[in-house]
């Protein structure tokens, strides 16, 4: 076949990822021409398919890639059992990806139960689809999971953060390479737009099931109703007004915005972790800040030091409750204790700020 130019596009960008988390050639002979058998102890990378035409495009261009290094490839289809035919998109999945060249043997369709959370639905099926993914990638001991997230999903993803948070978190998106209870995670499509997955799957003669949930069906002038999933609204009504409304691909700038925030985050993150070996310290049901380090740092340093002491504590926060604790830090004057979620309070004696459980 003649490789278009978003399926290049693809095979480099998913070389790219082999590359920066060392899944390199296996062998010498898959650096000569012509095909090689891939040994039964070579490293396995796991494709999470959901049967759409981003995780499709992926599993054939990972399965290439795999197959020129000697790495095994496999896919990982979780049926949430949410929606009528569940059961079957998952085993047309299935089927479609033994076709684009994935070993039929390293093919798993995990079977769900999600289980409402407080934040709703859709966060409770990812909740579950890791779960299950995660318990498939530590089976086979895999050396990466890929997940399918595009341009596209990274500009949702920066204005779905937006709503909760205008710290650089927010903007920062989603990382290239995460690791989750051991297992590492990397998103290969992340400069790929969901219209050149689309357009790979395409060129493969790839069918490919459309979430209904996505809004994919309903006329783009048409506001999605808000029974629908956020990011499906944001995907299917706002993008494309603000794209309009600023006569510009508002994707590919949010996109490539939130690798900027990234970069600048792991180097604010890397002096975060510096300070908080010397400022952060448990004791019992305690978590204690000292503040010697601190109370000469930039602000964003004493932020970050709060929140994880914050997070040590078990405590659900919100930025106020960052910003008072940081008064603490700079305008310290005798307040009283500050009352934080789930009967805590944090109290300043000397050059400590204390974290504890109220008294009852």
């Amino acid at each position: 076949m003649v490789y278009s130019s978003c399926w290049r596009k693809g095979i480099g960008q998913v070389k790219r990822c082999f590359n920066n988390i060392g899944l390199n050639v296996q062998d010498p002979q898959f650096l000569q021409h012509g095909e090689h058998a891939t040994l039964p102890s070579a490293p396995i990378v796991l494709v999470a398919c959901s049967g759409g035409r981003d995780s499709l495009a992926l599993t054939a261009l990972a399965s290439k890639v795999c197959a020129s290094r000697g790495i095994q490839c496999g896919a990982i289809i979780v049926n949430h059992n949410l929606q009528k035919d569940s059961s079957k998109v998952a085993l047309n999945a299935a089927k479609t990806v033994a076709k684009l060249g994935v070993d039929e043997s390293l093919v798993f369709v995990k079977s769900v139960q999600v289980k409402d959370n407080e934040e709703g639905e859709e966060s409770a099926a990812r909740d579950a689809r890791y779960a299950a993914i995660i318990e498939v990638a530590k089976d086979l001991r895999a050396a990466a999971v890929l997940l399918a997230h595009t341009a596209n999903d990274q500009a949702e993803t920066v204005l779905m953060g937006l709503r909760d948070s205008a710290g650089l978190e927010a903007v920062a998106g989603m990382k290239d390479v995460t690791v989750r209870e051991n297992v590492l995670f990397a998103r290969p499509l992340i400069n790929l737009t969901r219209l050149e997955t689309t357009q790979i799957c395409k060129d493969l003669s790839v069918e490919w099931w459309d979430d209904p949930t996505n809004g994919d069906s309903s006329p783009i002038d048409v506001e999605l109703p808000k029974s629908y999933p956020l990011r499906s609204r944001i995907r299917h009504t706002l993008m494309p007004y603000i794209s309009q409304f600023f006569d510009s691909d508002m994707t590919l700038l949010l996109a490539k915005g939130a690798k900027f925030a990234q970069d600048d985050l792991d180097y604010i993150n890397s002096q975060v972790n510096l300070v908080e070996k010397e400022a952060i310290v448990k004791e019992d049901c305690k978590v204690k800040i000292k503040l010697a380090t601190l109370e000469n740092s930039h602000i964003s340093i004493r932020r970050r030091i709060v929140a994880r002491a914050l997070s040590a504590a078990g405590i659900r926060f919100s930025s106020n409750h960052i910003e008072s604790i940081d008064e603490l830090i700079t305008n310290w004057h005798g307040q009283k204790p500050i009352a934080l979620p789930g009967g805590y309070e944090a109290s300043r004696k000397s050059h400590t700020i204390t974290i504890y459980a109220r008294a009852l």
